[in-house]
């Protein structure tokens, strides 16, 4: 699969991270007395005038924390940061409200801000919990805490570009607690960007040891041997996704692109599951170009124009489907449109070409 398709959004990824963690979830909440209605936001406005309001020993601590953690199981991320902000007026090297005001600004676009919050999260926590390394079984809470602290802080390093320091993060968090998901989800994740695709490999392993049905890790496994040229153990792990999670589309694209491109007696299996994958998402770009290009190599034209289509919708900055169509307008013996797709084609690469004089240009001596 290209990489576009393996491309997984950072601040999707850091809520479920955060939520599976050191937040506590929804049906937790509810079982020390919250309720699942919506925080008010008069609530949220008074809370935070209290804890302004107040010295630091009368300041409502443990109602402020409880809230901060509703607001971000909300996703209501600008109230939650400006809560936490205000809990660290008082207490300024708490863990819980630097960690809740990294996740809260990193979510609100503002990685730059919550990158050193995330750091201080992290190092308070690890300092709570005597940084001790490699706890097998039984994980502390303040364990849980510190790695998802350093879990939070390579998710936001790899968001601005820091894909080194995102690495040495999530290897830090592996090693200060093994058995912890995330840990070893998000060195996976920083190992398969650094291209080291055996590492991402062992890590995805290792956390599907830990949760066996999640999908996302599955998904990632079978991109990391596919990477690393192990195909055979790539698609039975796509065969594995597909028949653990008939109804998402990433299993069956994985499992089509693999099969189409082996071809052979492979392409029409590859075919079907791309079709099922464009049934259940018509918004996969990899699985509407390639089963627009597959068609095209079977010499059904006709539903390729379909979904090539499609794929040019998607990515109208992509010159990959235009030229397609063209192919198949000339085999359907259409030749003004193959003649649009191949002008559309042709400006594609002339403004890309001109962008890059511009950027050459502008880069200083």
């Amino acid at each position: 699969m290209s990489a576009s398709a393996r491309k997984v959004s950072l601040n999707k990824l850091v809520v479920a991270l955060s939520l599976a963690g050191t937040l506590l979830t929804v049906a937790s909440l509810n079982a020390v007395g919250m309720q699942n209605d919506s925080v008010p936001a008069a609530q949220v406005t008074e809370m935070i005038a209290q804890v302004r309001a107040a010295s630091a020993a009368q300041a409502p601590r443990a109602g402020a924390f409880q809230l901060g953690r509703r607001l971000l199981i909300e996703a209501r991320y600008g109230e939650a940061y400006e809560l936490f902000a205000a809990i660290l007026e008082k207490w300024p090297r708490e863990a819980e409200a630097l960690y809740g005001a990294a996740l809260s600004s990193f979510n609100l676009g503002r990685p730059a801000e919550a990158e050193p919050l995330a750091r201080a999260a992290s190092e308070a926590y690890l300092a709570a919990a005597g940084d001790r390394p490699g706890v097998k079984s039984g994980l502390p809470n303040q364990i849980i805490r510190g790695a998802d602290a350093i879990v939070l802080l390579a998710v936001i390093q790899g968001a601005r570009g820091e894909d080194t320091e995102a690495l040495k993060s999530a290897r830090r968090a592996v090693a200060f607690a093994p058995e912890h998901f995330d840990a070893q989800f998000i060195l996976g994740r920083a190992s398969y960007g650094a291209g080291d695709f055996t590492a991402a490999v062992a890590a995805f392993r290792a956390a599907l040891k830990l949760k066996p049905d999640d999908g996302r890790s599955l998904f990632f496994l079978a991109t990391a041997l596919e990477s690393a040229g192990n195909t055979d153990a790539a698609l039975s792990a796509y065969r594995d996704l597909v028949q653990r999670q008939p109804q998402a589309a990433e299993g069956h694209l994985g499992l089509g692109v693999l099969l189409t491109k082996r071809g052979g007696a492979d392409t029409e299996q590859g075919i079907e599951e791309l079709r099922t994958a464009v049934r259940i998402d018509p918004n996969q770009y990899e699985a509407q170009v390639t089963l627009g290009r597959a068609l095209l190599t079977q010499k059904l034209a006709t539903e390729s124009v379909e979904h090539l289509k499609r794929a040019a919708e998607l990515a109208p900055n992509n010159p990959e489907p235009h030229y397609q169509l063209a192919l198949a307008y000339r085999r359907l013996g259409l030749n003004d449109k193959a003649l649009a797709e191949t002008a559309i084609v042709k400006r594609i690469h002339e403004a890309r070409r001109g962008e890059g004089a511009q950027n050459n240009t502008a880069r200083p001596n």
